[in-house]
């Protein structure tokens, strides 16, 4: 194709006319005109006409599509501006993205534009992403495929379609958008020559990575709800030879469970997980769409055996062994360990991946005849699914390669051949690693070549993955969510539907949004939200705490000793000064006291209401701690679980005060638990004030998300908002247990009733008297020296939306455990969640888009008897137009037709009305005739729709995931000494196969520090050689040797 094939036109604003863009495909000959939303395509008559009255803004090689930002007046098209050839394919050219203009369709250069956009353009344009073209084959050549799906028919695999929803606006005025945007993909493609004697041989690696869980190294980490994993990239090892393609695929991801890593300094490996049970619904679907989509599954598991790895590695196994996926082989290879004392360790992994690659097979297609199918996979995995994965990839690549060689038959052509293909396919993985670690790390692999170059890169890691990733993960979110980020409308809708949907008919969200009971039915959980400030946790172990009440009474109620309890089905629990507030827990602030916490806290509801909970989560902020559960029946259907917190402290610069918060969406209704601990002192009120409004304005969750986004609010903690009385006074109505004088003089009650915290919030009557400050293991009020006044400093409130009345309070006391100087208050509400009907959801879907009018806005108006509309009528239909109120956003000429693009579809139906109108245009009366443009588009959303709402339920086994769960903590080898062995489990898990360690037995045994290499052996792993002389160098153990691709793999025998 031309280099510059594409040329954008502006006409500019004048009075009383609107910004104007036009597209000229100069190798189709066509144009594209977008003038206030609508588009439409030109004549080659009309086009060069407009052409001429226009102002040429760029030029490029190609269109990725037009990017909305809002649903109404923010839209850029993507125009590539720069390439680099990466080679040939069956003759279809392969290019590099390497630079990008986004060009306003509202605004004229001059003018500010969305201050991300740049940050996107320096994304698009780093040479990541791809796209193939060719014009003796038509159009566009999909990169996005692999070979042997692409001689599929009606394959379509979106998770590598990178720029899918950029195409949705063309979709809408019935443009075919694969006559002018490319189909990109972003990941690496390499692509060498073999000569074969005189004969030609392609050798190329594609990797593409999936957009449907994509982020940066720190940001982005284990898998999603729908069981999308970090990383995802599925790589095609391509040899073209002759009439002949032969094809060998392989994958790695992320594991497969939450978890993640945060930013952390060079060289740490710092791990926070979340439940093994809360992980199991994400791992089941992981694993069935695997087998979907390749068939057969083979895991390679090269997480380590020291700090988190370790952990991560057990409860990867663990889970596995318990779910429906056992016929999945997990192999598992400590490479660090197994390298470190032996390079012929590998050949243990060769043995056991040879006979799975022939066992698999390769796609082989012959003068267009499909020969040969690829009947399974290699998914391979370790920490960041770079450096390791890509070595043994490498391994896995060449015993495919042996295989493909014999069907080629090149040895017969050109004797010792082999080698050289060999020698190609070394050097381009080596490259291959490089790329995809840039995208996801930042930097290149590291090879171990140079333990230099590989320090300085592991330093350079740390750098970006810490300061510069942040900007490059809104970038990668902005640019596939589009308007569906940042705004809650979308967040609401999609709930409900599909989101792709949503992005096809953004202006169908607020109807949508508003009918939602319809599309739903009601189903009530028991949610019990409690807080406590407990003083540091000085008296947990305290003798004297065993002759207190437990956990029981706060839970369920003084009847709980009679059995008479409520089963909860949500469990939130905020725990305020769980460590002393002193300088070195502010550094660092020890896990300890949130371990026992947890413990004891899950093992009260499974024990007391013998039923099956799962922590969710368990995040601490210094001293403020949260602890979510639920009941394990409800895993399936909880999504979108995320923590964040917030400093308030000495104005957020330190966590002795702030906030911690958790939130959820279960089946369609989005819940967020926010703990917080204020600014203390009787006078101190602004301050509270203010700790509350830092903690609404910067407490962020992922995709914008801010605590208003949601459904229900539940706020508690230690507020320290006082009760504005002598302490004599107060404690005078506590005896009279006149609590209601004492309301009117509580400041936060007093902040409320003014609207300067918590709008919009409800709290239940304070019936019950304050809960400090007490001198401990007493019912006396504070008696020293300081005798601070008692006060309702422990509170919780609520907020849901008042039409909806989801949330309704039951009960709200406090609790008499006396270990601390505050008393423990707990509040139980009935929740009433919205399960998604697909069958209501469709029907109102319809109707929606059916009151919307058809999606494209346009109607045709012709004069019958006339082969080509009068250009004298087009102003005097317009102006008819404007006296029935219908304002015309785009009107051209097309052959016979006036084409009239509307600001909505509802003012397109409008304007049928028109149709037989008599119009005069210089003397002469004419009849009009009025058609819609898109005359069956009912029908056509009735069978776009049709396999969005056919959901196929997932199977999740819940049967064997009873187990123990300690959760967001950070796994580390130096973190507390605490010994975990306490840490039982209320159930035991159960399996069919062999029995998997408990998380306890996990947790307990990785707590232990190596004093010397190698690891300890550990089940289902390769044993580990003694370690030789060569394995140390001055008797300091030898860094892990990274073969580098002149010796790297060896060769399959």
């Amino acid at each position: 194709m031309s280099l510059r094939g594409y040329r954008v036109y502006a006409i500019p604003k004048d009075s009383g006319s609107l910004y104007k863009i036009i597209v000229e495909s100069v190798n189709n000959n066509a144009y594209l005109y977008i003038e206030n939303g609508c588009i439409t395509t030109l004549s080659t008559a009309e086009g060069d006409k407009l052409k001429q009255t226009s102002t040429k803004i760029a030029d490029g090689c190609g269109l990725m599509g037009i990017l909305r930002l809002s649903a109404i007046d923010d839209a850029y098209l993507i125009l590539i501006t720069e390439v680099k050839s990466v080679g040939k394919l069956n003759e279809i050219d392969v290019n590099k993205i390497s630079a990008v203009k986004l060009l306003s369709l509202n605004r004229e250069p001059n003018q500010a534009i969305d201050e991300r956009i740049p940050e996107l353009g320096r994304l698009l344009s780093s040479e990541n992403f791809y796209f193939a073209h060719s014009l003796s084959s038509g159009n566009t050549f999909d990169l996005t495929l692999s070979t042997q799906s692409r001689n599929e028919p009606g394959t379509v695999d979106y998770r590598f379609f990178w720029n899918r929803s950029l195409y949705f606006p063309l979709e809408r005025f019935g443009i075919n958008p694969d006559d002018w945007f490319v189909r990109c993909m972003c990941g690496s493609v390499l692509i060498r020559t073999v000569y074969v004697g005189h004969r030609t041989a392609k050798v190329a690696i594609i990797s593409r990575l999936s957009s449907e869980r994509v982020g940066t190294r720190f940001n982005v980490r284990g898998a999603n709800d729908d069981g999308c994993v970090a990383n995802f990239v599925e790589t095609e090892q391509l040899i073209s030879f002759e009439d002949q393609q032969l094809s060998y695929i392989q994958i790695r991801g992320s594991v497969p469970l939450f978890w993640e890593q945060p930013g952390i300094q060079v060289g740490s490996h710092s791990i926070r997980m979340r439940s093994i049970e809360a992980s199991v619904p994400a791992f089941e679907r992981h694993y069935a769409e695997l087998k979907r989509l390749y068939n057969n599954v083979a895991n390679v598991n090269l997480l380590g055996s020291k700090e988190g790895e370790r952990k991560l590695s057990e409860a990867f196994k663990t889970v596995a062994r318990g779910s429906s996926h056992t016929d999945v082989e997990m192999i598992s290879f400590d490479y660090h360990a197994q390298m470190r004392a032996s390079k012929s360790s590998i050949k243990t992994l060769q043995a056991r991946l040879e006979p799975l690659v022939e066992q698999h097979g390769y796609f082989l297609m012959i003068d267009g005849k499909i020969q040969k199918l690829q009947t399974g996979v290699i998914r391979t995995n370790c920490l960041d699914c770079l450096d390791r994965t890509n070595c043994v990839q490498t391994l896995i690549g060449l015993k495919a390669l042996s295989m493909q060689l014999i069907d080629l038959e090149v040895e017969k052509l050109k004797v010792g051949i082999s080698s050289r293909f060999e020698e190609t396919l070394k050097e381009i993985w080596q490259k291959n690693g490089d790329q995809c670690s840039v995208i996801y790390a930042g930097t290149g692999a590291l090879e171990g070549k140079s333990k230099i170059k590989d320090a300085s890169r592991s330093i350079a890691r740390t750098l970006q993955n810490n300061w510069m990733d942040s900007a490059k993960q809104e970038s990668f979110d902005l640019f596939l969510l589009g308007n569906g980020y940042f705004d809650d409308q979308f967040d609401k809708a999609s709930r409900f539907l599909p989101s792709q949907l949503m992005k096809e008919c953004p202006n169908a969200l607020p109807e949508l949004i508003q009918r939602r009971e319809e599309m739903s039915t009601r189903e009530t959980l028991s949610v019990f939200v409690g807080t406590w400030n407990v003083n540091g946790g000085k008296n947990l172990n305290n003798i004297a705490f065993k002759h207190e009440n437990s956990f029981e009474e706060w839970f369920y109620g003084s009847n709980w000793a009679s059995g008479d309890i409520a089963t909860h089905d949500i469990v939130a629990i905020g725990l305020e000064e769980i460590v002393d507030l002193n300088a070195s827990n502010l550094m660092k602030a020890s896990t300890t006291n949130q371990r026992i916490f947890c413990e004891t806290v899950r093992k009260t509801l499974c024990e007391k209401s013998r039923e099956k909970y799962v922590v969710l989560a368990c995040e601490q902020l210094v001293g403020v701690c949260m602890i979510l559960c639920a009941r394990i029946h409800l895993l399936p259907r909880i999504r979108g679980l995320a923590v964040s917190d917030v400093k308030t402290g000495m104005g957020g610069a330190t966590g002795n005060k702030g906030s911690v918060a958790a939130r959820l969406t279960i089946d369609a209704t989005s819940i967020c638990f926010v703990c917080s601990h204020f600014a203390a002192g009787q006078h101190e009120v602004q301050n509270r004030n203010d700790d509350f409004a830092t903690t609404i304005r910067k407490l962020k969750f992922p995709q914008g998300r801010s605590i208003n986004s949601h459904d229900v609010i539940f706020w508690f903690g230690d507020f320290n908002y006082r009760i504005s009385a002598s302490a004599i006074d107060i404690k005078r109505a506590i005896e009279n247990k006149d609590y209601m004088s004492l309301m009117k003089a509580d400041q936060l009650t007093d902040q409320r009733l003014l609207g300067n915290v918590f709008q919009g919030f409800q709290e239940g009557v304070l019936n019950f008297a304050p809960t400090y400050k007490y001198d401990t293991f007493s019912d006396d009020y504070d008696t020293s020296e300081k005798c601070r006044a008692p006060a309702w400093t422990d509170r919780v409130l609520w907020k849901d939306e008042p039409s909806e009345k989801l949330v309704r309070l039951t009960e709200y006391r406090r609790s008499e455990i006396r270990t601390s100087d505050h008393r423990p208050v707990g509040a139980i509400f009935t929740l009433d969640v919205l399960k998604v009907d697909l069958k209501k959801c469709e029907q109102i879907f319809r109707d929606v888009v059916a009151s919307l009018g058809p999606p494209d806005c346009m109607i045709l108006c012709s004069i019958p008897d006339y082969s080509v509309f009068p250009p004298e009528f087009k102003e005097p239909v317009i102006k008819k137009l404007a006296e029935l109120d219908i304002q015309c956003a785009l009107a051209t000429l097309e052959g016979p037709f006036l084409k009239i693009g509307m600001p909505n579809g509802a003012l397109t139906l409008a304007a049928l009305s028109m149709d037989g109108a008599e119009i005069t245009a210089n003397g002469s009366t004419k009849t009009v005739s009025v058609q819609l443009r898109s005359p069956d588009w009912e029908d056509d959303w009735t069978l776009r729709l049709a396999p969005a709402f056919k959901r196929e339920p997932s199977c999740i086994n819940l049967n064997n995931i009873d187990g123990l769960s300690i959760v967001n903590l950070d796994i580390d080898d130096d973190d507390d000494a605490l010994s975990l062995t306490s840490a039982r489990s209320c159930s035991d898990f159960n399996f069919s196969r062999q029995s998997p360690k408990l998380e306890h037995q996990i947790l307990a045994q990785s707590s232990a520090v190596q004093t010397a290499p190698p690891p300890p052996p550990r089940p289902s792993a390769f044993p580990v050689p003694p370690v030789n002389g060569n394995g140390y160098s001055n008797g300091i153990p030898a860094v892990p040797p990274r073969p580098s691709p002149a010796d790297w793999p060896p060769k399959f025998t």
